[in-house]
């Protein structure tokens, strides 16, 4: 809303400067309008649940309402306006994009008022910027939904094999016999030669639910450790939370399965667990496994975030695209 204010006072103020004639009042009637959208765009997101359309709409119609005021002020305006279009060009736009090099040579040969030549040119460029712009923010919109999309269908996986264990807990028992004894998570018993009557005997509904949920705590405990490590995002949307709500039902998942594979004797040498404690711990070193599978999610999550310029996400230096003084458009 700030943005959006300070754009309209902007736009007053150049068209008092302006010189009038049609041409110029369609550009003035345009760059209203754009703000207008803008504007109900940002109310819209702020009474109701924010949505990603209301807060894309709003920086669009800022962006097109900016690079209008541009073709409405003077020259000699214009042209106290470029160090700050030059870095945002620079910021968005690759180092052999022609409309970079050429706004940094209008810069420098920007001799009095210019030429209609170099305002195009400096237009065409801060809108292609901003085009950049947008397209990283829809990107950063994008991975936040499909995190948040599987970090779902893992949680409802989750709950659906809890249940599962619960209404046939003796189906896949989570037990081992080691010494003569049977040994569950939340229980145990003796073995008397028949295991699977024994697994009958010693399972729980809750024996699924206690090692999900050890891996769950497990996952939580290791996601606020590798939060640290993590920026976070210039745009509305966060992906941090996404990455972290992911771990979750990730770990409740790994340590499940870790458990299995141990029972089904596939790391030599734990075979055989001892007591319930040493079950209900290894499920929470398996729970807190679970980074081994998500940390490539987390290092392209970091990748996505540091893609979009901002003070608070600084643009790392890259071979292809280049500046150092961030510039973003943002919507509370």
């Amino acid at each position: 809303m700030a943005r959006i204010a300070e754009l309209r006072a902007l736009l007053e103020f150049e068209w008092k400067r302006a010189e009038r004639d049609s041409c110029v009042e369609e550009l003035k009637d345009s760059a209203r309008a754009h703000l207008k959208e803008a504007e109900e765009a940002v109310g819209s997101a702020r009474r109701w649940w924010p949505r990603a359309g209301q807060v894309d709409s709003a920086l669009a119609n800022m962006n097109s309402a900016h690079t209008t005021i541009m073709r409405i002020a003077p020259l000699e305006d214009l042209r106290g306006m470029l160090p700050d279009l030059v870095a945002l060009v620079e910021e968005n736009l690759l180092l052999h994009d022609q409309r970079r090099s050429k706004i940094a040579k209008s810069m420098r040969d920007w001799k009095n008022d210019g030429n209609i030549s170099q305002r195009h040119t400096v237009v065409d460029a801060v809108r292609a910027a901003y085009r950049v712009q947008e397209r990283e923010v829809v990107r950063v919109r994008s991975f936040s939904r499909i995190v948040y999309g599987w970090a779902a269908g893992l949680m409802a996986i989750s709950i659906a094999v809890a249940m599962l264990g619960a209404v046939y807990d003796d189906a896949v028992p989570m037990c081992f016999h080691p010494l003569g004894t049977i040994v569950c998570p939340t229980s145990g018993g003796a073995f008397t030669g028949d295991l699977d009557h024994d697994y009958h005997l010693a399972t729980r509904p809750w024996d699924y639910v206690v090692v999900e949920t050890a891996g769950l705590v497990a996952a939580a405990v290791t996601a606020a450790a590798t939060l640290r490590q993590i920026r976070g995002t210039a745009t509305a949307y966060n992906v941090p939370l996404a990455l972290a709500v992911l771990k979750l039902p990730t770990g409740a998942l790994t340590a499940v399965l870790g458990l299995l594979l141990m029972r089904g004797e596939f790391v030599p040498g734990l075979t055989a667990l001892d007591t319930s404690a040493q079950i209900v711990a290894w499920a929470i070193i398996f729970g807190a496994a679970q980074q081994l599978f998500t940390r490539f999610v987390d290092e392209r999550g970091n990748a996505v975030m540091q893609a979009v310029a901002g003070p608070e996400s600084p643009r790392p230096p890259t071979a292809q695209r280049g500046g150092s003084s961030p510039h973003v458009q943002e919507v509370d």
